[in-house]
């Protein structure tokens, strides 16, 4: 039996797999991606729905998955099949649920009550699943706060381009300056919420260079990983959204001089020729310990 993680949670790559597709499952469940959605919506064709709902829970109670969490996307309420998702894939041995085209806080309310409702049919303890919610429309980035404080199962935004792009009638454009808004208020978002920014995939799966560039701009925007359509993207995305070395040794200098100025009563802390700011002693905390969660999730 799996045992549930809950967290600190680590989405450096949170990769999508086509619950419908048994090779595609198998070999995801080698790949060494932080975190796997099983998909049962878009990706999966209408008439293989129930044949993918079979699939992905017999993966899961085999034990497939059982070295990295595990979410599966359900359909939205709208479709008419969330209820039947939930029946079909619910189980101890998933972490949790990818809920798309959410756009106000009442449809995560709804689907956390659902949640809920299942949770007590199986025995399982509350709050046993956590859900990520996908921020793919206008509406839902300009509610992304109000819908990531609407339960406290929620542990991460997702953003969805493509949907939102349609909506917005956009284009992508250099340096997908388009989206430049939409992932800046994202990331406001779900840190003001203290969860979980995720940046929407880059499509173009063998363009690994433009993959590096756009992943180092999501990090520099504060993003804490991205979602990946293939695993050959898994390894580029890693090496941008983990600090380097050079970085942890940084870090770690300005702590310690921060430490030992306070036992010697010093104000002023200078590290390598730098005045050294509250915030960027805060910054260099929280690296630390982006690190140490790095390091309990890989052991996982």
């Amino acid at each position: 039996m799996k045992k549930p993680y809950k967290g600190p949670w680590v989405f450096r790559s949170f990769l999508f797999v086509p619950g419908h597709k048994a090779s595609f499952l198998r070999k995801a469940s080698r790949t060494n991606a932080d975190a796997i959605a099983l998909c049962l919506e878009d990706a999966v064709p209408v008439r293989e729905k129930g044949n993918a709902r079979i699939m992905v829970k017999q993966f899961l109670t085999e034990g497939c998955f059982e070295s990295k969490p595990i979410f599966v996307r359900i359909n939205p309420m709208e479709t008419g099949l969330t209820l039947r998702d939930l029946e079909g894939v619910a189980c101890e041995d998933l972490d949790g649920f990818v809920y798309p085209m959410a756009k106000t806080p009442d449809d995560i309310k709804s689907f956390d009550a659902q949640l809920s409702l299942i949770e007590t049919q199986m025995g399982l303890d509350k709050n046993h699943f956590s859900i990520v919610v996908l921020i793919e429309t206008p509406l839902a980035v300009l509610n992304a706060y109000d819908i990531a404080k609407a339960s406290e199962r929620v542990i991460a935004l997702l953003f969805g381009c493509e949907d939102y792009m349609a909506e917005m009638e956009s284009r992508h454009s250099h340096h997908e300056s388009s989206l430049f808004v939409a992932r800046n208020l994202l990331v406001m978002a779900a840190r003001a919420a203290n969860i979980v920014p995720i940046d929407t995939p880059y499509v173009s799966i063998r363009d690994l260079a433009g993959l590096k560039r756009f992943a180092m701009e999501g990090r520099d925007l504060g993003m804490a990983g991205m979602l990946v359509m293939s695993p050959s993207q898994i390894e580029v995305v890693h090496s941008c959204y983990t600090p380097k070395r050079e970085e942890i040794d940084y870090a770690t200098d300005v702590v310690k001089a921060a430490e030992s100025a306070e036992k010697e009563g010093h104000g002023i802390i200078v590290v390598r020729d730098k005045f050294i700011s509250p915030p960027t002693l805060k910054q260099s905390i929280r690296l630390l310990e982006n690190c140490m969660n790095i390091k309990k999730y890989e052991e996982f």
